[in-house]
Formats: structure tokens, C-alpha cells, sequence
């Protein structure tokens, strides 16, 4: 009875000694260099394009929406299309777009204790081919997008080009580069 008496003391000493210790949990690490602490935001934007060049279905819209939002760091999208045609589209439409989705924000000081993760800034370049959906005459409905959403998210623009106007084959020469704040699954890897 006294081994099993001796051996509760002690069992109960250990735990009050313990319970009077800090918590011993993860250690708090610095963040990778180059990473920006960020949380998701959800955002709602509805894109009016206008008197565009060539017609596009309301799948053509959708996934060309997908991919480029996808680039640039999106999540848990949503995409909705109006005044657009399913079969036969005709050019010089006006169709919309609205897009629902959680978008990287980056916090700074007391904020980042909020943050989900930490996010890489990274160059996304969109052009003919890139994401695979835009094709060489889809300048006017990138110039479109990028004044829709880059603007309303605050995502900064490096380079621009868009020559729309421009004869048939110089048009697919546009190119926009913004910075983007990726989560680690979407930053390229070196």
C-alpha cells in the first residue's frame, strides 16, 4: 500500500510541477524568408464587358474566368454569366460576369497574428496561351478583365500591353504581369 501511496504523491507532484510550466506547444517560427503573412478574404466583383471584337459563349467566359482568376491565387470560386449565348455568340456583345471567391490579402502588424498563411509574391503573366484558355484573339477581353478585377483587389500591374486595335496577328502580342500573393500549393517552385 505505501509503494502505491509514494507512487500517487509522486505522480501528482510531477503534474503540479508541470501545470505550473508554460504549455509546451509548437514552437513559434520565424516566417520564410521572401513569404508575406496573409489571410483569405472573400470577395464579389461583377466584370461589364463591352462592344467586344468577337463573340464568346457563356462557357468561353467561364473558363477563361477560371483560369486567370486560378493564376492569380483564387480560391473557392464561383463564376455566374450573363447576357451571353450558349451556341452561335455574336460579336460586339456585352456580356458580364460575376465572380465570387477568397482572395489572398496580406496583413502587417498586429493583424498578422490572423494569418492563414504565408504567401509568396510572385510575377503571373497573362497572354495568349498562358493560362492555356486565352487565345491570340482575346485581347480586348483580357484589356477587360484586368481593368474589372486587377482595380477592385489592389493587385499591382508590372507591365501592360495591350494592341488591340492593331491588325489581325499584332493583336495577339498583349501581355499583362501583375504580382500576385500566392498560397505555398499555388507559388511556382524553384
Amino acid at each position: 500500500m505505501r509503494q502505491v501511496l509514494t507512487a500517487a504523491l509522486t505522480l501528482t507532484a510531477a503534474l503540479a510541477v508541470s501545470a505550473s510550466l508554460p504549455a509546451a506547444g509548437p514552437k513559434a517560427t520565424a516566417a520564410p524568408a521572401g513569404t508575406t503573412p496573409a489571410e483569405w478574404m472573400t470577395h464579389r466583383i461583377l466584370v461589364s464587358l463591352s462592344d467586344l471584337p468577337r463573340g464568346y459563349t457563356c462557357n468561353d467566359l467561364w473558363y477563361r474566368f477560371k483560369d486567370v482568376m486560378f493564376a492569380i491565387g483564387a480560391q473557392q470560386l464561383q463564376i455566374l454569366t450573363y447576357n451571353c449565348a450558349d451556341k452561335n455568340p455574336q460579336s460586339h456583345g456585352s456580356p458580364k460576369v460575376e465572380l465570387k471567391f477568397q482572395f489572398p490579402t496580406a496583413l502587417t502588424g498586429d493583424n498578422v497574428r490572423y494569418a492563414d498563411f504565408q504567401g509568396t509574391t510572385t510575377s503571373v503573366r497573362l497572354a495568349a496561351g498562358h493560362p492555356a484558355s486565352l487565345t491570340a484573339d482575346d485581347c480586348a477581353l483580357v484589356q477587360q478583365m484586368a481593368a474589372g478585377i486587377f482595380a477592385p483587389l489592389g493587385v499591382k500591374t508590372t507591365e501592360s500591353k495591350f494592341p488591340c486595335a492593331a491588325p489581325a496577328g499584332e493583336a495577339g502580342d498583349y501581355a499583362i504581369t501583375v504580382l500576385a500573393l500566392l498560397p505555398p500549393a499555388a507559388a511556382p517552385h524553384s
